[in-house]
């Protein structure tokens, strides 16, 4: 009677949270066995170390299946069977006289860690964890609890993941004999009944069947916002627009109406400064192809752990040049995060290549720095690739 609740009581919380999510369907099935340690101790692992004081008798499983919400989330029911045989199972730390069974069902939110956190695809074969929930398990009359725990999932194919997981759970209600706070450990196959590469191939079939493109600018009329002014993948199709033609966006000019200067935000410059008339010499080929190899990590101006030789190289090239030669480093952005906070980065690693060029005996007088910030892109910033590349510095020498 006890096995045909629990079954009825899962049937329904999975009808209750199987509602569509067009963005991402994905429901998974998990079978396994479970250990559980109910020895009246708090030793996270003792269940695993001393399984013959924990329930694992003649039918140990766990069943469970759950419904992906987003990347981030996901839902799970999870019914447990086990039991403990006379005068061999160990109950609040006493040996029992009779044999007991243990039944639970519990419904737990999990979050997967790997998303959480960006891992990236090099650890796609592995599903990291934590779950909260409620549950109700009967050893004598029944109690309910409070669950929280952690696990990982290892996919072997696509489809099919081994899965090890440990929940605590704490009692909320009064315990009846014998149902005091405990701990499972599950270990089993998780069965990915469907997935979110249904969504992918429909957005593929969608993107085959609109590949127009009225305005000539590489992006399908259904994902250009303009479609029929030519304009930037980095602004959604749409051409950025200079007012005044100062050569300041209007996004980002604080004077939009008013020609100005770059380095006032777009706005005129009240005093009067006396301007150096620099006349850049053509880089040699060695300086331009070691100046694109200085690459820095996404979102800081630290330099990327291959950078350092090519940094040496750099230093070696412009010592070379005479004393009176000067030098300009120009920093560059992709488009992630504001323009603003953009130009200022950009700024701070032109400032790290001119440290290390002085600490390698170049003249800090001798080298002036320039932040563009995401303006002048060399490749496209809807890739890895691209926003990799558009993370630079050039060079320029100054006569």
């Amino acid at each position: 009677m006890k096995k045909l609740t629990i079954l009825f009581l899962l049937l329904c919380c999975v009808k209750g949270f199987s509602q569509d999510t067009s963005s991402f369907d994905e429901w998974s099935f998990k079978i396994g066995v479970n250990v559980v340690d109910n020895r009246g101790t708090t030793d996270l692992f003792g269940g695993l170390t001393q399984t013959g004081q924990s329930a694992f008798g003649d039918l140990p499983l766990t069943l469970g299946i759950e419904k992906r919400l987003s990347r981030v989330f996901g839902i799970e029911a999870v019914a447990s069977i086990n039991s403990w045989k006379a005068s061999e199972g160990i109950l609040d730390g006493v040996r029992i006289a009779q044999s007991e069974g243990y039944y639970a069902l519990d419904i737990n939110a999990k979050l997967y860690l790997n998303q959480l956190l960006n891992f990236g695809d090099n650890l796609s074969w592995l599903n990291m964890y934590a779950t909260s929930g409620f549950g109700h398990f009967t050893i004598n009359k029944g109690t309910l609890t409070f669950n929280y725990g952690a696990g990982a999932s290892v996919w072997l194919t696509e489809k099919v993941a081994l899965d090890f997981s440990t929940t605590i759970k704490n009692t909320i209600s009064d315990s009846e004999v014998y149902e005091t706070g405990h701990f499972v450990y599950n270990m089993g196959v998780i069965v990915r009944l469907s997935g979110k590469k249904k969504v992918e191939v429909e957005e593929e079939k969608e993107e085959t069947v609109s590949l127009v493109d009225s305005d000539s600018d590489g992006i399908p009329d259904n994902k250009d916002f303009c479609p029929n002014a030519k304009g930037t993948a980095d602004n959604n199709g749409c051409p950025y627009t200079d007012s005044d033609g100062d050569g300041v966006v209007d996004r980002a000019d604080n004077c939009p109406q008013i020609k100005g200067y770059p380095s006032n935000n777009g706005c005129p410059a009240p005093p009067k400064v006396v301007e150096v008339v620099e006349v850049p010499k053509e880089p040699t080929k060695d300086l331009v192809t070691v100046a694109k190899k200085i690459q820095f990590e996404s979102g800081n101006y630290n330099f990327t752990q291959d950078t350092y030789p090519y940094l040496l190289d750099l230093a070696k090239i412009l010592i070379q040049e005479p004393a009176s030669t000067n030098f300009k480093i120009v920093g560059h952005t992709d488009s992630s995060g504001s323009y603003e906070a953009n130009r200022t980065l950009s700024v701070r690693r032109a400032s790290a290549v001119r440290n290390y060029l002085v600490d390698s005996g170049i003249a800090k007088d001798r080298i002036a720095i320039e932040g563009l910030g995401e303006s002048e892109p060399i490749d496209t910033n809807l890739t890895v690739e691209g926003r990799a590349n558009n993370r630079r510095v050039e060079i320029i020498i100054i006569k």
